[in-house]
């Protein structure tokens, strides 16, 4: 997401009621245990999925998955920054990462799922988190999911703290005839199949969701997804100590 000079005030605005709402948000009531810089000493990968020419899902051309998660995955670099974290990007800006395995004659596509692997596996980081955003034929399929590896228990442990963070802001309100997801899954992924340190793929919503969409396209909303990950990250942290 690019903001624009124009939006500065809103986007301040939305920063002063995103803290007014941390204190009522259901999911951000253990943030007062987290005072200070508790994450000082971890190392936490963040991969916003797909960049480049590769746009991931969109809507009409103009909604991208790759434009959401950047600016979710930018949000809680910050907020992981902020309580003491060293946070490592697969990528900061509008890019693929095919560049992190030159010369390879594979396609860009698997060099670029190779490329995060790599920063992944170099890492030596505590955990990553790969971020995405989901579609369906069927645009009454909602909801966040955590896809987990069973290979570590850890895997499940992360997803689920995650998952039940994401729920209220995700998995709210459902109507009759709606399929809402509201719980982590097992997946066969080439990352979390093939990391050495645990890790998820957050599927934070679904692109073809008209409920999802209103919910990840807003500003302020996108910091409430980074704010309920960002505690999910806490709290397994903390569960693991």
């Amino acid at each position: 997401m690019v903001v624009p000079p124009a939006a500065g005030g809103a986007v301040l605005a939305c920063a002063v009621l995103l803290w007014i709402g941390s204190l009522f948000y259901p999911s951000a009531r253990p943030v007062s245990l987290y005072y200070g810089r508790p994450l000082k000493g971890s190392v936490i990968v963040l991969d916003p999925g797909h960049g480049g020419i590769d746009s991931g899902s969109h809507y009409e051309e103009r909604i991208l998955e790759k434009d959401i998660v950047l600016a979710v995955g930018l949000e809680l670099r910050r907020l992981l920054n902020q309580a003491g974290a060293t946070v490592i990007m697969t990528r900061e800006r509008d890019e693929d990462t095919s560049k992190y395995i030159p010369g390879d004659p594979a396609s860009r596509y698997q060099r670029d799922m190779h490329g995060r692997l790599k920063v992944i596996n170099e890492s030596g980081a505590d955990l990553f988190l790969s971020l995405h955003l989901n579609s369906f034929s069927d645009p009454t399929v909602r909801g966040a999911i955590a896809f987990y590896s069973p290979g570590r228990p850890e895997n499940k442990i992360l997803a689920e703290t995650i998952q039940k963070q994401v729920n209220p802001l995700m998995a709210s309100d459902p109507k009759p005839g709606q399929t809402v997801h509201s719980s982590p899954k097992e997946g066969s992924y080439l990352l979390i199949n093939e990391a050495n340190i645990p890790g998820i793929i957050l599927e934070m919503g679904f692109m073809t969701s008209p409920i999802d969409r209103e919910i990840f396209t807003e500003p302020c909303n996108q910091g409430k997804l980074a704010q309920a990950i960002f505690l999910g990250i806490v709290e397994y942290i903390y569960t693991k100590a």
